[in-house]
């Protein structure tokens, strides 16, 4: 096993925070292309409520990645993090739920950007082919698995290609979607039409693709299932954790991409929606699925029919972009499961020319091309959600557990509004968003559950076939099937460290300050210590400068919070060499520092450098001496 390790090629760091954001934005960003039609379908004029409540979720989702990816930068998103978290067994179903809405996800947006195709070109769609069985196969499912082809082919050969292809496509793509609003709430935008149709809660059409449970309202029930199909507009922000090895400084560009990537999405479909509610019927809407923005905006006065061309191009773009960071995730993803021992160590192969898991490429790659060539875009939206909600769900649970049992990691970015409770004689700091988000994710999968038949059954049948898999291998190569041991590999991008930082009384408090802040970051808790030598002192001035240096500890203190630091302060009357001794020994900080300053008589009566010059023979690494900044 270390001789494999030791000639194991890795991936390769390429990618920079705006690659990273478009890869995050290239997988969700183009999903209202396909998602508005599709959601009109069956919320009717309400689908803008549909997507807000989606978006809520989608909001929950992308913090809690932004978080977590910054603070274990691995390939896998939710299945490293339950690793991390749980076990080995539900890090497998975590990775194994995600695998499967990839797959859907790059036949789907394949066939969306086929769809848009068709807008453009459509003597491209006049044949059919015959596939084996009898089978018909529509030429919106061979085009879309052409693209699907070509897309392999650009990941085979690097990553820092593919997510260079992506920027440049979400770059001119968010560019004409800017262009697209503008135009379209100053010409067709009606408040009045907008009124009139979010009243229209749901389609009063009973539609096969979907499971009546609410049997006495037809119209609820569609706009309920609206909801489900909506996440398909938010599915995919774990596309920025896939590529986190190959993310140069992770802990600092990942949290800002997928901030970004929230902030983006959110406004981009929000208003879509709600343009698309107040200048068209929502029937029009639900009829041209396969290609509603470019009908959407065909209806522009004037300048609709010459421009809608240039709006289908963009869709088939952004489309296309999002079907291609759906391979990139599917790769990384199966290639980490191999990496941690949930899949054979095979898939884990990284090509040493190109620096890609080829393997994992060219497998799950095909899957996601048959899937393509079904070219039945409702059907396909049906099977869509039920892996990514189960994965979300075990995400936000991970979470919660993380903060628990992973408290001494330093988070470069964390979540706002935090719970402080008391745990094992400790205050944990437990996530609202993860609070709020496990229930909410959980209830979303279970709305695709009972309103998706086709997702249901081709759900618990995938997972079936992946636990029957999962068991095979590990009992074939004698590993229990829940374990902990894999999940130690997950290490995080750095620990908080405590560290003592010796202020002598006569010191200069604004050089020190000056100095701490140049030299370390928030991963560093500070433990600012002043020593008086009460043997030295006076008795009756001893007191007196105890409150004193104490008042001017808690001002230097103070100062440091105020730029985020984690600071508490002390006095200890004595020598200085008890003073270190007590801070290592009985606090246990890992570094003692001071900042150096000219050889003077200190309050501790001896040189404070003579002093740790002795002391580093019995803690040798423990002193850091900082230099004074200007």
């Amino acid at each position: 096993m270390s001789r494999e390790r030791s000639k194991a090629v890795t991936l390769k760091r390429d990618i920079g925070w705006l690659g990273s954001f478009a890869i995050g934005y290239g997988d969700v960003g183009a999903d209202i292309f396909l998602a508005l039609g599709v959601v009109f379908l069956y919320a009717a004029g309400a689908a803008p409520f549909a997507f807000m409540i989606a978006a809520l979720v989608y909001v929950l989702i992308g913090l809690t990645y932004a978080e977590l990816s910054s603070v274990y930068p691995y390939a896998g998103g939710s299945q490293v993090f339950a690793l991390k978290g749980f076990n080995s067994l539900l890090g497998f179903i975590a990775g194994w739920a995600l695998i499967l809405d990839y797959l859907i996800c790059v036949s789907l947006f394949s066939l969306a950007a086929a769809g848009y195709l068709k807008f453009i070109l459509p003597e491209l769609f006049t044949l059919t082919l015959d596939g084996p069985f009898n089978l018909k196969i529509s030429p919106l499912g061979l085009i879309a698995a052409l693209l699907v082809l070509s897309l392999l082919f650009i990941n085979y050969i690097g990553i820092k290609y593919s997510a260079n292809f992506v920027t440049a496509l979400v770059v001119f793509g968010l560019i004409v979607e800017a262009v697209i609003l503008l135009l379209g709430f100053a010409l067709t935008f009606n408040i009045e039409t907008l009124s009139y149709q979010l009243n229209v809660f749901g389609n009063h059409k009973a539609l096969p693709e979907v499971e009546y449970f609410f049997p006495d309202s037809i119209q609820f029930n569609n706009f309920i299932y609206g909801i489900t199909v909506a996440m398909a507009s938010f599915i995919g922000i774990e596309s920025i954790s896939q590529a986190a090895e190959e993310t140069r400084k992770p802990y600092k560009w990942i949290p800002r991409a997928a901030k970004l990537t929230i902030l983006a999405v959110m406004l981009s479909v929000l208003l879509f929606a709600f343009l698309a509610a107040g200048s068209v019927s929502w029937e029009t809407m639900a009829t041209s699925y396969e290609n509603s923005v470019a009908i959407l905006t065909s209806k522009l006065p004037v300048i609709g029919p010459f421009f809608s061309p240039i709006v289908a191009i963009t869709a088939f773009i952004l489309c296309y972009a999002s079907a291609n960071t759906g391979v990139i995730g599917i790769s990384r993803l199966t290639a980490s499961m191999g990496k941690f021992r949930l899949m054979p160590r095979w898939f884990y192969y990284i090509h040493p020319v190109f620096r890609t898991p080829t393997r994992t490429l060219l497998i799950f790659g095909g899957i996601g091309v048959l899937i393509a060539l079904i070219g039945d875009i409702p059907f396909v939206v049906s099977l869509y959600n039920f892996g990514g909600l189960l994965s979300y769900t075990i995400l936000m649970a991970s979470f919660i557990r993380l903060r628990i049992v992973d408290h001494e990691v330093y988070r470069p970015w964390k979540v706002p509004l935090n719970v402080g409770l008391k745990f094992k004689n400790r205050v944990v700091e437990l996530p609202l968003i993860g609070l709020v988000g496990l229930p909410a994710t959980f209830l979303l999968w279970l709305l695709v559950i009972i309103l998706h038949p086709h997702g249901r059954l081709f759900g618990f049948l995938w997972i079936a076939i992946g636990l029957a898999l999962y068991t095979f291998y590990r009992k074939s190569h004698k590993l229990p099937l829940i374990s902990e041991e894999e999940g130690s590999w997950v290490v995080p991008s750095s620990y908080v460290m405590e560290i003592t930082v010796l202020v002598d009384p006569m010191d200069d408090y604004d050089v020190i300050k000056k100095a701490i802040l140049h030299s370390y970051d928030k991963r560093y808790k500070l433990r600012l210590l002043s020593v008086i030598n009460h043997i030295v002192e006076k008795e009756q001035h001893l007191k007196e400068l105890q409150i004193s240096v104490l008042s001017d500890l808690e001002k230097l203190a103070i100062e440091f919070r105020k730029e985020g630091y984690d600071v508490t302060y002390d006095v200890f009357l004595g020598n200085l060499d008890e003073a270190i001794k007590r801070e290592i020994s009985v606090f246990n900080v890992e570094f003692i520092t001071y900042v150096k300053h000219s050889i003077k008589e200190t309050l501790t009566g001896k040189h404070r450098e003579e002093i740790i010059n002795k002391l580093l023979q019995e803690y040798p690494g423990r002193f850091i001496i900082l230099r004074r900044v200007e």
